[in-house]
C-alpha cells in the first residue's frame, strides 16, 4: 500500500520499516538487530561506474568556500528577543510531537539518529527503486554517488551547525523540560549525551544536504525525496532532541549549502556524473526506463501527499509574526537547486519559479520583512515538480506543480 501522512505535523509511517522498538533497542520484523552498513568496496568498476579520480576528489572548488550561517539563520534572534510565546509554542509542539510517537516512528528515529541518511533515506524511491539503490550503495556500484552523498566525508557536505548553535546558544528539549519528554534511544545508545545547543539541528542539516542532493540527482522523485528528508527531520522532534524551529533551520542551511555546490560549474560536472550513474544504475536492475520503473512502484507516498506534508513542515503549524503579502526575495543561488528538474529555464527563470512557489510572508524565520532574501519560504518540492510554461515574452507561468 502507498502510505500517506498519518498526522499533519507528527511522523509518517516508514513504508520500507516495519520496526519496533523493543527494550530500548531496534527490532526489525522477525527479531534481526538493524545495524547501518558500510558501503562494501566495490569491484573492478565498468566504464559506466568508475568512481571519481582521487586527484577531482582533492581539489579545491570555489564552492568549498566556508559560509557563515548565522546571518541567514538570523531570524531567531528576533524570537528570542521580542517573541517569548513563540518560543513556548516551540516547546509545547515539541513536547506534542514527541509524546504522540507511534513505537515504528520511535524505531525509525532512532534509525536515522544512528545510519547514514543517505542510505536510510533511500526507501523514498519506493519500494522497488528503493530497494534497488541501497543494494546498489551496499555493494559499491554507486561510487560517485556515495562519494558525494556520504555521511563520513561526502564530498559534497554541508558544513558544520557548531558555529551558529554557539551564537545562537539555545538548550535542547531534554535540557530545558527533563521531566516531560519521553526518552527515545536504543539500548545502549548515546542521543541524549549532547551538550551542544538545539538551534539549528545539525542532524536536520545534515538530513537536507543529504536529502536535498539526492533530489537534484534524481528529480523525477524529489517530492518523495524530500518529505522522506523532512521526516528524517521531524524525527528529531519525535526524539525531542529538538524544536521544531531547530528543524527549520537546519533546512534552510542544508539546502543552501547544496545551492552553491550546484552554482559552481566545476563542482556540478561531479553532480551531474553522479546522476548519470545513479539513473543507469537504476534504469539497468530495474530494466526499463526510469520513468517506467517509478510508474510500475509501489510509490513512498503520492505527490500530492508528498507536496502537502513537506509544505506543512516548512511553518509547523506557527502563525505569523510578521506581515502577509511581502514580495518573496529569492536568494540568487536557490536558482541553481532548480537546474536539474529544469534545466531549459534560465536563471532569472528558474528565480521566478521559486517565487511562484513560495509560501507566504511572515513566519517565524522568515526574513522577508527584513527586506532580506528568504531561505525559510522556499519550497523546493513545489519548485522541482512545478509544471512551467514561458511565453514569447520569455514570462514564466507555473500551472500547477506535482502530478
Amino acid at each position: 500500500m502507498p502510505h500517506s501522512p498519518m498526522r499533519l505535523f507528527g511522523a509518517v509511517r516508514p513504508a520500507s520499516l516495519a520496526a519496533l522498538v523493543i527494550a530500548g533497542s531496534i527490532a526489525l520484523t522477525g527479531g534481526a538487530q538493524w545495524s547501518h552498513p558500510a558501503a562494501k568496496p566495490s569491484p573492478a568498476p565498468s566504464a559506466t561506474s568508475a568512481p571519481f579520480t582521487q586527484a577531482q576528489l582533492d581539489r579545491v572548488y570555489e564552492s568549498d568556500r566556508t559560509v557563515d550561517y548565522v546571518p541567514l539563520l538570523s531570524g531567531f534572534t528576533t524570537l528570542q528577543t521580542s517573541y517569548p510565546e513563540v518560543l513556548d509554542e516551540n516547546l509545547t509542539k515539541t513536547l506534542q510531537i514527541n509524546h504522540d510517537a507511534t513505537p515504528e516512528e520511535s524505531a525509525a528515529a532512532i534509525v536515522d539518529e544512528y545510519g547514514d541518511m543517505s542510505y536510510t533515506m533511500g526507501n523514498a524511491l519506493g519500494a522497488k527503486l528503493g530497494a534497488i539503490y541501497q543494494e546498489a550503495w551496499e555493494e559499491g556500484r554507486l561510487p560517485k554517488t556515495v562519494a558525494l552523498i556520504h555521511k563520513d566525508g561526502g564530498r559534497a557536505q554541508s558544513e558544520s551547525t557548531t558555529p551558529s548553535k554557539n551564537y545562537f546558544d539555545y538548550d535542547r528539549p531534554y535540557v530545558v523540560a527533563p521531566d516531560q519528554v519521553v526518552y527515545r534511544d536504543k539500548e545502549g545508545g548515546d542521543a541524549y549525551s549532547s551538550t551542544s545547543g538545539s538551534y539549528p539541528s545539525g542532524h536536520t542539516n545534515q538530513a537536507y544536504w543529504q536529502g536535498t542532493l539526492l533530489a537534484t540527482l534524481l528529480p523525477e522523485l524529489s517530492p518523495q525525496i524530500l518529505a522522506r528528508t523532512s521526516e528524517s527531520g521531524n524525527y528529531r522532534v519525535v526524539m525531542a532532541m529538538h524544536y521544531p524551529l531547530d528543524i527549520i533551520g537546519g533546512r534552510m542551511m542544508g539546502q543552501a549549502s547544496i545551492a552553491k555546490r550546484w552554482a559552481d560549474p566545476e563542482f556540478r560536472s561531479l553532480l551531474e556524473q553522479a546522476s548519470a550513474e545513479l539513473h543507469a544504475v537504476l534504469e539497468a536492475d530495474c530494466g526499463a526506463a526510469l520513468k517506467v520503473c517509478i510508474a510500475q512502484d509501489t510509490s513512498y507516498m503520492k505527490t500530492k501527499d508528498a507536496d502537502e506534508l513537506y509544505r506543512d513542515r516548512l511553518t509547523y503549524g506557527f502563525e505569523r509574526i510578521g506581515a502577509a503579502g511581502v514580495p518573496m526575495d529569492v536568494p540568487r543561488v536557490a536558482a541553481a537547486l532548480l537546474i536539474s528538474s529544469h534545466p531549459e529555464l534560465t536563471e532569472s527563470q528558474r528565480i521566478d519559479v521559486l517565487e511562484q512557489t513560495a509560501i507566504g510572508s511572515g513566519y517565524p524565520l522568515d526574513l522577508s520583512v527584513a527586506s532580506t532574501s528568504s531561505w525559510q519560504r522556499i519550497d523546493l518540492a513545489a519548485a522541482m515538480s512545478a509544471h512551467v510554461t514561458v511565453d514569447g515574452k520569455g514570462t514564466v507561468h507555473v500551472a500547477g506543480f506535482g502530478s
